[in-house]
């Protein structure tokens, strides 16, 4: 199932090496880790793959994890659907972001935090245009 519009591109091998902490800032090491963990978490079956590194035009991104589609399970707010491999990665991607922003604003590291929620608008605005936008925000909501 290929459902990347337009606005998003796969970065090349070149990109990805910046693409990390253009996404997650000096905190990079640690928000990768926290999708891996989220994803063992809500992906049904995940057990570890290769991720892309999807760019927006907007200036934001995301994490794509490899496969065609993944189940999301969330027993907090009951969610249980099929997503593509993107609007999985989408997901994900939006709950770290959304809990690292939260983190340091807890932790009065304001740069970070407006670094986090200024990614988290990206990736939503572009959540509006994407074909499986029920079903994602059904998942973030």
């Amino acid at each position: 199932m290929n459902t990347q519009t337009p606005a998003a591109v796969q970065a090349d091998r070149y990109v990805t090496m910046r693409f990390l902490p253009m996404l997650f800032s000096h905190d990079w090491v640690r928000a990768e880790h926290n999708v891996f963990l989220y994803a063992s978490r809500f992906l049904t079956g995940y057990d570890g793959c290769e991720w892309n590194f999807v760019a927006l035009e907007n200036g934001g991104g995301f994490m794509q994890p490899g496969g065609d589609e993944w189940h999301f399970s969330n027993p907090d707010n009951g969610a249980e659907i099929t997503l593509s491999a993107e609007a999985a990665g989408i997901v994900i991607t939006a709950m770290v972001l959304n809990h690292r922003s939260w983190f340091y604003d807890r932790h009065d590291e304001e740069e970070l935090c407006e670094h986090y929620c200024g990614r988290f608008r990206q990736l939503t605005g572009f959540i509006s245009a994407h074909p499986e936008y029920g079903a994602i925000w059904r998942a973030l909501n």
